[in-house]
């Protein structure tokens, strides 16, 4: 908007002020304007609405001369003269404390004044300022400012008819019923209201509503873009883009923003420089999206800013690196902008100690604030940061408390969260049907993720009866959203043997979809294949192939699990030692801290680099003492374990020393890591009464730590390994022998016929002792 001069704004306000209007009415003799010459003087006839058009000048965001004190004023000399807009002006802005000092009860009153005679706009602003969360003083009530705009509508007031719509369909305040309101905001959008368009498109799309009905989404979207809505255009754009029509196809997303950003939409533009950073439905050129996210930003646009805080806080990979301070001023300039997501990752990262000076409690008590005025994705923030020893003291109450109360307020997400809570064995004890039952709820409500895990659950009868074929349905009814997980879940389902006989060919297609959709897991699943060489032939240069694809498409794990294969010549010709130990430099300076682990093996056995035990332990050391959890509890089974190599010791084992360390690292520990660490302990005694305790606790963990405990004492307790797999076989009616942690003829059987139950027969032909038949046996568990 060009710069009115003070000249040619002093002729607006002389000809707004010179205007007779029917409104016009005699000034009154005290409380004339603060601005010299601009206002009526005494005794002279004004016009209302000049005056009321004066005060929207100067509240106009736009405007460069904005000013709220003088449009304040106009307004109150308006309402003065009559004009009952004017009045609702002032009321709202003394509640705002916009322009003038803040004054709830009187801002309310008067706006109430006016609400009493019935005026539907009054009604309908009280609906707003009791459902727009910050307002100091006035807390959010969804319920009372729902009664304002059924009565705004009943008035025949439009944002009353659509406010009352919209709350009804998402049971924000009455009884949830999404038929009726859809009906209400349709009604409003059939007139060509167009932001009862976008709406109607809006809560056509979203599950959380109701059934998705996609198609007149698109539809009312479309008529409002043909409308001139902008707004609808990147609707349309974050629809095609987000899988909630299908497939995510991102050309047509990028059309769309594109369009919009030709229209001057600045999120339009936004999208089109994300899109381009990413390469998606576009050719990828980094450089030149970020540089134009970059130009966004110095604008003070707060979305630029947020995303870039993603970008240099690895939410959004294609980076060679972490900056997290950086990412931290981007997120706090945005935040400054009122961006809610980049207020929540400031407090995210403050409590975490990324960027700046770890300080948990002040991080906590920015997500709370924004938490307590009901914000779900704060509240499910809060829940987070509640649960995790990382970010202070565990509250496992508080935890679900948030996240029931995000559920509460419509969000799956939380759903999803708290089916986590219960089946990650982070905070207590695992429930596996509580779980089931959360992630069936979120499926209920539309969530994908929450069906994808429902299914994969009962597909391996977690927590349930085992039901592959319905638990197999369900995975597979999800990847036609286009959620990678979907697809990634589904290889998985089709390849370990314990959710239903393989199925290498259909894996292959679904972990391949995965990763045309940017999950690059859907990659690193298929070096996978190449490497266990459990289904395929082992092939070391495709597995390294698909490593590097992932790495390529910023993801540091391909490095890292490339790095270590090579290192350790687990794959053949794919490079050398040395190539591997470059590889896991490459991740660690990507920002993977887990390379450190790897890295520090190479130089502990001379794998592709100088063999130096000490260095080895040095390096563990001081990522241990900058918070690398990874980095200290390797360096526990060091000392716990010992580690030696055919009749070379590399380093003596020092079980005092490792107690030392775990009580150090205890309080960082999730209860579940920590119970895994205790475990690792009672094995090393070496005694039966000790492996029983562990085969009696295993059920308290998941089934992922579970997994990853048999799979560590394979080669670090192997009696325990064979008491626990006996344990389990015994369970599952494959083994009839004693349960005592030696390895027999009778044991190896038991083995060989559970791979053959679950169709991995190749898998165990190397014995009880491999790591391939160790990968199954842990599936047991």
């Amino acid at each position: 908007m060009s710069r009115i001069s003070h000249v040619a704004l002093s002729a607006v306000v002389a000809i707004l002020l010179a205007g007779t209007a029917s409104s016009a009415q005699i000034a009154p003799e005290t409380g004339g304007s603060a601005g010299s010459g601009d206002a009526a003087t005494p005794g002279r006839i004004v016009n209302a609405d000049a005056l009321l058009r004066l005060g929207d000048l100067y509240s106009d965001s736009a405007y460069t001369n904005r000013d709220l004190s003088k449009a304040f004023d106009y307004y109150r000399q308006a309402a003065e003269a009559g004009s009952t807009p004017a009045r609702l002006r002032v009321g709202e802005m003394r509640v705002l404390g916009e322009g003038t000092e803040s004054d709830v009860e009187a801002g309310l009153a008067a706006i109430e004044e006016v609400a009493s005679a019935g005026d539907g706009a009054a009604l309908a602003l009280l609906g707003d300022l009791y459902s727009r969360p910050g307002i100091h003083g006035l807390s959010v009530d969804l319920k009372r400012a729902y009664g304002y705009f059924r009565r705004a509508a009943a008035a025949g007031n439009e944002t009353g008819i659509l406010r009352s719509g919209e709350m009804l369909a998402r049971g924000q305040g009455p009884e949830k019923d999404s038929t009726a309101g859809r009906a209400l905001v349709r009604s409003l959008a059939d007139r060509g209201n167009l932001h009862a368009l976008v709406s109607l498109g809006d809560i056509m799309s979203d599950s959380n509503v109701g059934p998705l009905d996609i198609q007149e989404a698109e539809t009312a979207y479309t008529k409002a873009v043909a409308l001139g809505h902008l707004d609808a255009s990147l609707r349309l754009g974050d629809l095609y883009g987000s899988g909630r029509a299908g497939k995510p196809d991102f050309a047509k997303a990028f059309e769309f923003y594109d369009k919009a950003a030709r229209a001057g939409q600045q999120l339009g533009k936004l999208r089109v420089a994300e899109l381009t950073f990413r390469g998606l439905g576009t050719r990828r050129d980094v450089e030149g999206g970020l540089s134009s996210i970059k130009a966004i930003a110095g604008t003070g646009d707060a979305e630029a800013l947020s995303l870039l805080g993603d970008i240099y806080s690895v939410l959004t990979p294609g980076l060679p690196a972490t900056d997290f301070p950086a990412a931290l001023g981007y997120y706090k300039q945005a935040a400054d902008a009122g961006n809610i997501h980049a207020a929540l990752r400031v407090g995210e990262l403050t409590a975490h100690g990324l960027g700046t000076a770890r300080d948990v409690e002040g991080g906590r008590s920015i997500v709370r604030r924004i938490a307590d005025a009901g914000n779900p994705v704060a509240l499910i923030s809060l829940g987070d940061l509640l649960r995790e020893p990382q970010s202070g003291d565990v509250d496992g109450e508080g935890a679900v408390a948030a996240y029931k109360r995000a559920a509460d307020l419509d969000d799956a997400d939380a759903l999803v969260r708290l089916g986590d809570f219960y089946s990650d064995g982070m905070t207590e004890a695992v429930d596996l049907p509580k779980a089931l039952d959360y992630y069936r709820q979120a499926a209920a409500r539309g969530n994908v993720v929450g069906a994808v895990r429902a299914g994969a659950m009962t597909a391996r009868g977690q927590g349930t009866t085992q039901d592959v074929a319905a638990g197999r349905a369900m995975v597979r009814k999800a990847t036609e959203s286009g959620e990678g997980e979907a697809h990634v879940v589904m290889g998985d389902l089709l390849t370990r043997g314990d959710a239903g006989p393989p199925d290498i060919s259909a894996a292959m297609r679904a972990y391949a979809e995965a990763a045309s959709l940017g999950w690059t897991q859907g990659l690193i699943r298929l070096g996978d294949l190449y490497r266990e060489g459990k289904l395929l032939q082992s092939n070391g240069r495709r597995a390294a192939g698909y490593y590097r694809q992932a790495a390529e498409a910023g993801d540091a794990y391909g490095l890292l699990i490339l790095g270590s294969a090579v290192s350790e010549s687990l794959l053949r010709n794919a490079g050398k030692p040395a190539d591997g130990v470059a590889a896991l430099r490459q991740a660690e300076a990507m920002g993977l801290n887990d390379a450190v682990v790897p890295l520090a093996d190479a130089m502990l056995y001379g794998m592709g680099t100088k063999r130096d035990a000490k260095a080895a332990v040095a390096i563990l050391e001081r990522a241990a003492a900058s918070g690398n959890i990874a980095a200290a509890r390797h360096l526990i089974s060091y000392y716990r374990d010992g580690r030696r190599y055919g009749r070379t010791t590399f380093i003596k084992a020092d079980p005092k020393r490792a107690r030392q360390l775990f009580a150090g690292l205890s309080p960082w520990l999730s209860r579940g890591d920590r119970l895994v660490e205790e475990m690792l302990f009672s094995a090393d005694a070496s005694g039966r009464g000790d492996y029983q305790q562990i085969a009696a606790r295993m059920h308290e963990l998941s089934a992922e730590s579970r997994q990853s405990l048999i799979r560590m004492m394979r080669t670090t307790h192997p009696n325990a390994y064979i008491y626990l797999a006996q344990h389990q076989l015994k369970q599952a009616g494959f083994y009839n022998g004693p349960v005592n942690g030696v390895l027999s003829g009778t044991t190896t059987r038991a083995v060989n016929r559970f791979c053959v139950s679950k169709s991995m027969r190749g898998a165990c032909r190397y014995g009880p002792m491999s790591s391939q038949a160790g990968d199954i046996l842990s599936y047991a568990f």
